[in-house]
């Protein structure tokens, strides 16, 4: 393409060339003014007012952000203890009293009667660790977990009612399972498979 061949007069480059020439203008017109300040005295700081300066504000800053600190961590504290009040305290699993396996069963019965069937097989479950007991054949101990019976039982060729019974009282007191009429009728069945044999 020949040199001649641009195009230089097009309404973008001319409004380029304008706006250049304009600026050109304004800074032409600036370099002759010539603008000097007043004259302000000239203070220099003594260097230990300004070290002294720069430690109180150094120091200020501190108690600043350390109050602030200390603001956050007391309403973080607070909160965590109002969470704590408003926090249902865990239901602990009562233990029982001790009492005969027939005494269990009579009270079993009586709360099925009443539709109480999770407090029923509860009921049904501690006559059967009574059972254990008065046999001799596991000692009642409350600190023992369910899981720790069913092991201790696994070996006894016996034990399918004693499991029945224990899983179904892990499901309803920790799983927080259901407890219907039916579930209750296979408990009291699972007893007294237990206080047959």
């Amino acid at each position: 393409m020949a040199a001649g061949a641009y195009n230089t007069n097009s309404p973008g480059w001319q409004i380029r060339q304008t706006v250049r020439q304009f600026q050109e203008w304004f800074e032409y017109q600036f370099s002759k003014v010539d603008l000097a300040g007043p004259d302000l005295p000239q203070w220099s700081w003594p260097a230990d007012l300004a070290r002294g300066l720069f430690w109180v504000l150094v120091g200020g800053l501190s108690l600043w952000l350390s109050w602030l600190l200390y603001r956050a961590i007391l309403a973080s504290w607070q909160q965590r203890q109002a969470r704590r009040a408003a926090q249902p305290a865990p239901q602990a699993v009562p233990v029982p009293d001790f009492r005969s396996a027939l005494a269990w069963w009579r009270e079993a019965n009586a709360l099925a009667q009443a539709g109480q069937y999770r407090a029923a097989c509860r009921a049904l479950y501690f006559a059967a660790l009574q059972k254990l007991h008065e046999q001799q054949r596991l000692a009642y101990d409350p600190s023992r977990t369910d899981g720790e019976y069913l092991q201790t039982l696994a070996q006894d060729p016996k034990s399918r009612p004693y499991q029945l019974l224990i899983r179904t009282h892990e499901r309803s007191e920790f799983g927080n399972a259901a407890v219907s009429a039916e579930v209750y009728q296979r408990c009291r069945q699972a007893y007294q498979e237990i206080d047959r044999s």
